[in-house]
């Protein structure tokens, strides 16, 4: 098995589903992209055997929460129509071999402040900055 697979698997169905407007339910203990991620696990894996590839993911500490193979049954049946596009796209990103990524939001702008009495400071040097409206200590 390939970790940087299901890694890169599960990131692409998470940008996906957050693309999307998709919201997984709030009292979830385990993300709705996790789920997909097991099911794709399964297929390529162990033969579409879902309580192999939960066991597994599980034991290496994958998901983020605990899940029974029935609760993963009734999650996986709700997300069926997720289930297609999903193995759509990452048949193309698999197949293409390369994924751009462009980032749209962007980061926010911080300024310094204080940098003169930092050079004159005998102590740890401590540097502020300004994020909006939060400070911040580095």
């Amino acid at each position: 098995m390939d970790d940087l697979w299901i890694i890169t698997s599960f990131v692409i169905i998470d940008d996906l589903m957050k693309h999307l407007d998709h919201h997984s339910q709030p009292l979830a203990q385990v993300s709705d992209a996790e789920v997909l991620t097991v099911a794709v696990v399964a297929a390529k894996y162990f033969q579409n055997h879902h309580e192999r590839a939960l066991c597994l993911m599980r034991g290496m500490v994958s998901l983020s929460g605990r899940l029974s193979i029935s609760r993963f049954n009734r999650r996986l049946h709700a997300l069926a129509d997720w289930l297609g596009l999903v193995v759509e796209t990452l048949a193309s990103v698999w197949a293409q071999g390369e994924v751009f990524v462009i980032d749209r939001r962007p980061l926010p702008v911080c300024r310094r402040i204080r940098a003169r009495a930092l050079s004159q400071s005998p102590g740890p040097r401590v540097l502020w900055l300004l994020s909006g409206q939060k400070r911040k200590v580095l």
